[in-house]
């Protein structure tokens, strides 16, 4: 049965080895690569054995999924063999899970030795790379760009609580692990339906073991392996296609689309539409960009500052694996900006605010035992030194979590996506049209069109990233009601330039300052949340709600942020502001992923109302992603790898259950499954 992923400490691999110096593993007493050889295994069981390189070749993408990761050396070992082949694909992907990761300290010091072994050297560049990104041992899905087409999806928990969540799908399998003998739940028809699954139209699977049970689960779960010479020591070895007698499971994994003109329209220049913009450009796709603005980043994405951090939760609950996973994924990209993060993530601090919240903080970091480098408890002591300030309770420390100005965020990933893109400001997208399909496509292109009819531009996809358009632009696909979006006000104080000169680093709590990121500028603190105020006007009243806040979050300054300080009707009338609007929903959840079909649920509403999100018609070629809250800059960056790989049918960046969470046909299927 599979558990909440991401529900349990991570227990990092020990680094160890065997009096000859191999790679070994404590946990189950068994080595992490053949004795033959760290290298010869992986080429000639995995790649061999599924008939690596020449089945990749004249493909856009190939996907692999593997069952244990260990050193990465069969991932190190595809990537060397793609590297060196002319008629690679475009997109390489290699999916793995791991229990027991090394640290990433721990796997450089294991793998930089076998570097000397003959044959490995050129490897050298490729272990330094894997090193340099590889993530502190956090539960869930990690997403790793470690060259331009090369994408490791790495999930840190065990087998059963990540793969049943798995959106993939597969074109190869490497069925690896510790031997059957010392390693027994990874050899079990459990494992084997989990991949049967994943497994596309022409799938293969290759193991370095021949263990009869093994052989004869295999060819139950639909692959039809045989026997073949092995390597090394190994007699013999299993490979063989998927190809099940009948139909064995439920769903069809994601298979890679046809050929189009890989044209996107992305409505919106926020972090939203900026990162979608990326993303696809990435991919090979040209996109035209409308935002009626006369710049990027101009509405929510204005603010000069926002802080970034992930949530917590005792229960680790959806929105606290939902924001890990952004916040990770978005520092990998933004530290490839050209020019660099357009800010600081070099910490930020949650204080508590009572003794009450205290002990809970300390409680969950003791239950969770994060390690140092995501996120950390600190005593008063600790805390007042990195702030900067004295403050009356210790809090949670992230290393990593930060402040940066989203619009310059916004630039810097457009200016990234690179001549591929097309951004047009000053347009406003009123009305988008679906063109009838031309013979045989499951559906025809979309048009952009403005206020007088004229078309805009017309492409195969378009991606709604403007919250505040998005119920007039889906109604005609989607009903409001099942698009629920609210506009929540929130302005923002200006701190005068001599307020808080020892300020480090952000500290949130009850609301938040953070240190200018404008030389000359004063810290920023805030921000109001009112429903229901469509004034756009900064007020006095809000900047001494945020300064009473303030005057909480740091006691020490209780007299400058009070009522008889910049609180003070007077004072508080001669700062400077901004109000912008977020964008929410009922759930407070982004709204990511591909729009439904209403037209067609209409026809089979009997039988979806106790269906699955799965199960529900989707619109050829229209997607979203808002709503975003006060999280854009954790969400955005995620939620258009999500989009973007749901229009590639390349493997999702994370597990069904948060897609699931944020999928934009859930208030729909909630009214379905009520009747």
């Amino acid at each position: 049965m599979s558990r909440r992923p991401g529900s349990r400490p991570i227990t990092p691999a020990r680094p160890s080895t065997t009096e000859d110096g191999t790679p070994y593993s404590e946990a189950f007493d068994d080595v992490y690569h053949s004795t033959g050889g760290a290298l010869g295994q992986a080429r000639y069981v995995f790649l061999g054995g599924n008939g690596l390189p020449e089945r990749w070749r004249g493909r856009d993408q190939f996907v692999i999924v593997e069952t244990g990761f260990g050193l990465g050396l069969n991932f190190l070992a595809t990537w060397a063999a793609w590297r060196d082949d002319p008629q690679r694909p475009a997109r390489l992907h290699f999916v793995s899970v791991e229990k027991f990761p090394f640290r990433p300290l721990d796997l450089r010091r294991m793998l930089e030795p076998i570097l000397v072994q003959p044959g490995m050297t050129e490897l050298a560049p490729l272990v330094q790379r894997l090193c340099d990104v590889w993530p502190s041992p956090v539960a869930g899905w990690h997403r790793l760009e470690l060259a331009p087409g090369v994408i490791l999806s790495v999930g840190f928990g065990d087998f059963f609580d990540l793969m049943p969540t798995l959106r993939a799908g597969a074109d190869a399998f490497y069925l690896d692990g510790f031997a059957p003998a010392k390693n027994p739940d990874m050899w079990s028809s459990e494992v084997f339906k989990a991949l049967g699954r994943l497994a596309r139209d022409g799938a293969t699977l290759a193991t370095y073991t021949a263990v009869g049970q093994v052989r004869r689960d295999l060819i139950a779960a639909g692959f039809q392996v045989e026997r073949h010479d092995g390597y090394g020591p190994k007699r013999s070895m299993l490979a063989g296609p998927y190809a099940p007698p009948y139909r064995m499971r439920r769903y069809d994994p994601p298979t890679a689309p046809g050929p189009r003109a890989r044209e996107a329209i992305v409505v919106g220049a926020g972090m939203a539409g900026a990162a979608m913009a990326r993303q696809l450009v990435a991919r090979g796709w040209r996109v035209r960009l409308f935002e009626r603005a006369q710049a990027p980043g101009a509405a929510a994405s204005g603010n000069p500052a926002g802080v970034f951090h992930p949530q917590l939760s005792a229960d680790d609950n959806v929105l606290s694996r939902l924001t890990r996973a952004g916040f990770l994924y978005a520092l990998s990209q933004w530290r490839t900006l050209p020019g660099g993060l357009p800010g600081r993530a070099d910490g930020l601090l949650q204080v508590a605010m009572t003794d009450t919240e205290a002990q809970a903080l300390q409680e969950l970091m003791a239950a969770h035992a994060y390690p140092e480098a995501y996120a950390k408890w600190v005593d008063v002591t600790q805390a007042c030194a990195l702030a900067g300030q004295t403050l009356a309770h210790g809090g949670v420390w992230f290393p990593e979590g930060g402040w940066l100005a989203p619009a310059m965020l916004c630039r810097a990933e457009l200016v990234a996506a690179g001549p591929s893109l097309d951004a047009r400001y000053g347009v406003s997208v009123e009305r988008l049209e679906q063109r009838p399909p031309s013979e045989g496509a499951a559906g025809g292109r979309w048009a952009a069109l403005d206020e007088t009819g004229r078309v805009l531009a017309e492409a195969d996809v378009v991606i709604v990233t403007a919250a505040d358009v998005s119920q007039k632009l889906l109604s005609p696909y989607l009903a409001p009601t099942f698009v629920p979006v609210k506009r929540v006000r929130g302005q923002l104080t200006f701190l005068p330039p001599d307020v808080l000169p020892e300020l480090r680093i952000p500290v949130c709590g009850d609301g938040y300052v953070a240190p200018s990121l404008l030389g000359g500028a004063g810290p920023i603190t805030g921000a109001t949340y009112g429903f229901d105020d469509p004034d756009e006007h900064v007020r006095v009243g809000d900047h001494q709600a945020n300064l009473r806040r303030l005057a909480a979050l740091l006691p020490a300054h209780a007299e400058v942020f009070g009522n008889a300080g910049l609180a003070s009707e007077h004072a508080a009338a001669e700062l400077g502001g901004r109000t912008a609007f977020r964008a929410l929903v009922p759930d407070r959840l982004p709204m990511a992923g591909q729009l439904p079909d209403l037209t067609a649920i209409e026809r089979q509403r009997q039988r979806l109302t106790g269906g699955h999100l799965r199960d529900l018609p989707r619109l050829n070629g229209l997607y979203a992603s808002f709503a975003f809250g006060s999280r854009g800059l954790v969400f955005a960056s995620l939620c258009a790898e999500l989009v973007a790989s749901q229009i590639e049918g390349e493997p999702w960046p994370i597990g069904s259950d948060l897609a699931d969470a944020i999928d934009p046909a859930r208030f729909l299927m909630q009214a379905l499954r009520k009747g």
